[in-house]
């Protein structure tokens, strides 16, 4: 079932790699998706798919996100992999909305892929972790996410043989520090994060783009050294940005570059840079402005223009982009410094005063804070008991779902165990019944060479002893007659006579070779090569390692392809030199036959072959034998392979 599924996840992966060029932030990415998942017909391919759509979704649009995520998972689609990357995706689509349900959902997502042992599964185990630790940093629990950073998703990662990742966490570790202060160790963990992806082919160039900004950051506040490092980072940074140009990306790239203007000393330059950077945060959340905004009062009070920075700070207070009163406390206090700075004490007392009365606020706000921490802490305790009592029931059902999957498994393999006898009878039946077909061919073809051959023996016996003999008494009579009565007639006769008798016994010998029968196949081959030699065509007869246990049947078969090779050279080649040669090697035995002759298209032996030729071939095939034919009008000679097998 794995593998089945594997396959799957492999089928799906190569329709995404159609839409590899697009990025997540192109228009057409959701669109592509969408309408690969509905050409898809496979439902674990076309999960994967869906997942994906709930995941771009999650951060734009939660309704679409959950529409998508309910799909994922059709009734009866059991997958267990599936089942926790459901899990997964569907911890990333709540962790917009409910920290709670995405914690709850990662820490099962890691569970259940813990019982898968490939690369893929622990990386997204190493994702759901780094996820579950960035929610403990949004609740200002960053010790325990630099734990599970350390002790976690790195070490998954590193399992996963994931560098693109690895140093990914790197880099969250590095901000982390960063954020406490401790710039010293950011950029320790920015180093080894910048070591690990520059030399790492990796999909989202966004990873490495951050990291840049971020150890910038990082030598900007720390060090007056190495300005001319930071500079040359911030270059690669801005060499990167067009392929992970996304609008938050820019707005960060343009809030590192205002600090490091602001860090030389040019802070018209940095304000340019805090301009560029407000184009796109006004179109984003408002703790983007903000961020902007604090950076620009940094550079108005460092540039010691404290009136606009105290009428800029007025205005934001005035217009405030975000409702919460820590941004608004902040603000305050600076005012407040700007105008003891101005020497208007009475100003700076005001907002003194204002910036007291909030933190006030806010402290008392805290209380009421922990009042409701401990009321939800009661609540959560009934709410336990509660779900005790739903978890047994739930088990109680699982159980019997359980029992009820374990019948229908025993059912399907039952079937498919029936099904394959089936199929297997099938096959063995077909493959038995084309068996008996051959045997029969074979047999049937045997029966008729063995009758040629008996045919042959019989005609060659008859020619010998019958009509050999009275052609032989007329011959002596003749012979009797021409001492008695001399004539030209008589003894031209008697010639003749004496011809006929010659080619009578040479076509009873080439019927039946008595030497083959009663000597062996080599010497009847040489007899044979003798034979034909003559003035004009001379015959290299080559007979290496031939074994006298072949048997008589299949020595006859030999020997009639030979002949009938030799009796075309002689016919039809119009050769002068022929080698014959004839090599056995265990079951096999070869024949080489080459003349120089005149070639021939063998093209037309496919349309047309001669009764000598078919017979050849009759003879190889029973032979379980192979040829091979060499020849060519343009140029003389032929050469021809025969390759046969033998049982000796």
């Amino acid at each position: 079932m794995r593998k089945l599924f594997l396959f799957c996840l492999l089928l799906a992966n190569s329709y995404l790699y159609t839409f590899a060029q697009l990025r997540v932030t192109d228009k057409r990415y959701p669109d592509s998706l969408l309408q690969l998942s509905n050409n898809l017909q496979n439902d674990s391919a076309k999960a994967q798919i869906l997942f994906k759509l709930a995941d771009y979704w999650a951060k734009i649009d939660s309704t679409k996100a959950k529409i998508y995520l309910a799909k994922c998972l059709k009734p009866g689609l059991k997958n267990p992999y599936l089942e926790a990357l459901y899990y997964y995706f569907r911890a990333r689509v709540y962790s917009p909305l409910n920290s709670k349900i995405s914690e709850q959902c990662y820490i099962e997502a890691d569970k259940r892929l813990s019982k898968f042992n490939t690369n893929e599964a622990f990386l997204i185990r190493a994702k759901a972790w780094a996820n579950y630790a960035n929610i403990q940093q949004k609740k200002d629990n960053e010790d325990l996410m630099v734990y599970i950073l350390l002790n976690k998703a790195i070490p998954m990662a590193k399992k996963a043989n994931s560098k693109e990742y690895l140093g990914k966490f790197y880099g969250d570790l590095g901000l982390v520090f960063g954020n406490k202060l401790q710039y010293n160790k950011a950029e320790e963990y920015y180093l080894m994060a910048i070591a690990i992806l520059e030399h790492t082919e990796i999909s989202d160039k966004s990873i490495l783009f951050l990291i840049y900004l971020y150890i910038s950051k990082a030598y900007i506040h720390n060090h007056n050294d190495k300005i001319s490092s930071t500079r040359n980072i911030l270059d690669k940074a801005k060499n990167i940005l067009p392929s992970c140009s996304t609008p938050i990306n820019q707005i960060e790239y343009y809030w590192v570059e205002s600090m490091y203007y602001r860090k030389i000393k040019a802070y018209n330059k940095a304000l340019s840079y805090i301009a560029a950077g407000m184009n796109f945060a006004k179109k984003q959340k408002p703790y983007y402005q903000e961020k902007l905004n604090g950076e620009k009062i940094n550079i108005l009070t460092a540039k010691g223009d404290f009136k606009k920075a105290a009428i800029f700070l007025e205005s934001l207070i005035k217009n405030p982009q975000s409702k919460y009163s820590i941004n608004l406390l902040n603000y305050y206090k600076e005012l407040s410094r700007v105008y003891d700075t101005l020497d208007n004490s009475k100003a700076a007392y005001q907002w003194l005063n204002k910036y007291s009365k909030i933190k006030d606020s806010l402290t008392e706000r805290g209380f009421f804070d922990r009042i409701n921490a401990l009321e939800i802490k009661f609540k959560t305790a009934e709410n336990q008991k509660k779900i005790a009592e739903l978890n047994a029931a739930n088990q109680k059902a699982n159980l019997s779902a359980k029992n009820s999957r374990l019948l229908n498994w025993l059912l399907g393999v039952v079937s498919l165990l029936i099904l394959s006898v089936f199929i297997f009878g099938f096959y063995y039946y077909r493959n038995q019944k084309k068996l008996a077909t051959q045997r029969e061919e074979i047999r049937l073809s045997n029966a008729m060479l063995q009758g040629q051959e008996t045919e042959r023996y019989r005609v060659a016996r008859d020619l010998h002893d019958g009509l050999g003999n009275l052609l032989t008494v007329i011959k002596f009579n003749l012979g009797q007659l021409a001492k008695e009565k001399p004539a030209i007639e008589v003894n031209e006769i008697a010639r003749q006579l004496d011809h006929s008798i010659n080619e009578l016994r040479r076509i009873a010998h080439d019927m039946m070779p008595e030497m083959l029968l009663n000597i062996g196949l080599e010497a009847a081959l040489k007899d044979l090569c003798e034979s034909l030699t003559s003035n004009d065509l001379e015959i290299d007869c080559q007979l290496i390692k031939l074994k006298s246990t072949i048997p008589q049947p299949t020595q006859v078969s030999i020997y009639r392809i030979i002949q009938e090779l030799l009796t075309n050279v002689v016919k039809h080649a119009q050769a002068k030199n022929v080698l014959l040669q004839c090599t056995q090697h265990k079951n096999t035995f070869y024949i080489t036959l080459e003349d120089d002759g005149k070639g021939f298209n063998t093209d037309q032996l496919k349309e047309k072959a001669g009764i000598g030729l078919n017979n050849i071939k009759s003879r190889v095939n029973y032979l379980n034998g192979k040829m091979e034919i060499v020849s060519r009008t343009d140029q003389p000679g032929t050469s021809l392979n025969i390759e046969l097998n033998v049982k000796t």
